[in-house]
């Protein structure tokens, strides 16, 4: 058996959740040891989950909230489904052997895998990949992939099997975190959601400040009732004016990571890290549940709570035309067909984003949003 030398990607914790997933998936169809590493110290340990503005802390759960104590990537998932080890370990392993290595540039983002195992029907390949580069196992003892490992497996595992999709779900947080976020959700009984992502995404989203709360109401009330209960996941629901609109509109709403610390507080207190990123782990679970969701473009956090509402949905309505609506199409003045918070498909494609006009570079749709083919391959 070989290694694959896999340097984290080091960011927030869905970004750091998807690197994994690729880890895993790279080292179970290339059949070789996960060596998982970091940068901390001459052990490159890895770096604990620090997204957004995970540092501050809003003065409303003070006496909740514990920075001190910070999770890695490893910490917040189950073991993971195949063989890992840490990178002083493989140190020691290989420590005397002739190893051959690879030291790979290439960037995960920009990339498409294709196993060796698979047979390549090239008109396929060619709608799959999109222009992006074809990764394949190289004969190395060690293969080292250190440049950019991100982006959703959606769209990096080219003609994925089964047990792929098998070992990916095994990539998931442990079960105290799930149970307690399916708790909630069975408190709150059927709710609609929204994720809005404010803060650093100021800077970035076209005309964030030009009447966006306007247009997020616009988008959602066509497929949300005003009388069912809105839940609002935000990294500013301390901004009350912002979301005054929408409110208004949504009287029956509930802005979740207050509600969670303030009738959940014992429960999430228990819990092995009690941190921002891990508080805001809770709010993507439960997110998972809602009978509607419109989430915010270019948010990981939206791309996997899309993901997991998507799985749930399916289980009571097994319908594969379940599209991921958006508060705003993200997208500025950009040409997009976009109306009542979803992307047209306006082509025909094998892929889902071959069908959507997105005025985006190839290596950008593998990051930008999820895709429906991260669950529906798996039927």
């Amino acid at each position: 058996m070989g290694y694959l030398l896999y340097k984290d990607y080091e960011s927030g914790l869905n970004n750091n959740l998807m690197s994994l997933e690729l880890a895993v998936g790279l080292a179970y169809l290339t059949q070789r040891k996960l060596v998982y590493y970091g940068s901390r110290g001459v052990g490159k340990q890895l770096q604990p989950c620090r997204g957004g503005y995970y540092w501050q802390i809003p003065v409303s759960r003070q006496g909740v909230i514990n920075q001190g104590a910070v999770p890695t990537i490893l910490d917040i998932v189950d073991p993971l489904p195949i063989e890992i080890i840490d990178y002083v370990s493989f140190c020691r392993e290989i420590y005397g052997q002739k190893c051959t290595c690879y030291h790979s540039p290439i960037r995960l983002v920009e990339s498409t895998f294709v196993a060796s195992q698979t047979p390549i029907v090239p008109d396929c390949l060619a709608a799959f990949a999109e222009g992006r580069t074809l990764l394949r196992d190289v004969e190395q003892d060690v293969w080292h992939l250190s440049a950019c490992n991100f982006g959703y497996y959606s769209r990096f595992f080219y003609s994925p099997t089964p047990s792929l999709y098998e070992i990916l779900q095994g990539v998931h947080p442990r079960s105290i975190y799930l149970n307690l976020a399916q708790k909630i959700a069975q408190t709150l009984g059927q709710f609609n959601g929204i994720h809005v992502r404010l803060t650093d995404y100021r800077c970035s989203i076209p005309g964030v400040d030009k009447n966006y709360a306007g247009r997020i109401l616009q988008n959602i009330q066509a497929n949300f009732c005003p009388q069912e209960l809105l839940l609002i996941c935000t990294d500013e629901s301390e901004n009350k004016d912002f979301f005054r609109e929408i409110t208004h509109r949504y009287r029956n709403h509930l802005f979740l990571d207050e509600w969670i610390v303030h009738e959940f507080k014992a429960e999430f207190k228990a819990l092995p890290f009690t941190d921002e990123q891990t508080l805001g782990l809770i709010c993507n679970l439960v997110m998972g549940y809602a009978q509607e969701f419109a989430g915010t473009l270019r948010s990981t956090y939206t791309g996997m709570i899309h993901r997991n509402w998507l799985k749930n949905r399916l289980k009571t309505t097994p319908d594969l035309g379940l599209p991921f609506q958006y508060i705003d199409s993200g997208l500025g003045a950009r040409p997009v067909s976009f109306r009542h918070g979803i992307y047209l498909e306006t082509q025909a494609g094998l892929f889902s984003w071959n069908r959507i006009q997105f005025p985006l570079y190839s290596d950008e749709k593998s990051w930008f949003r999820e895709w429906p083919e991260s669950v529906i391959l798996m039927l």
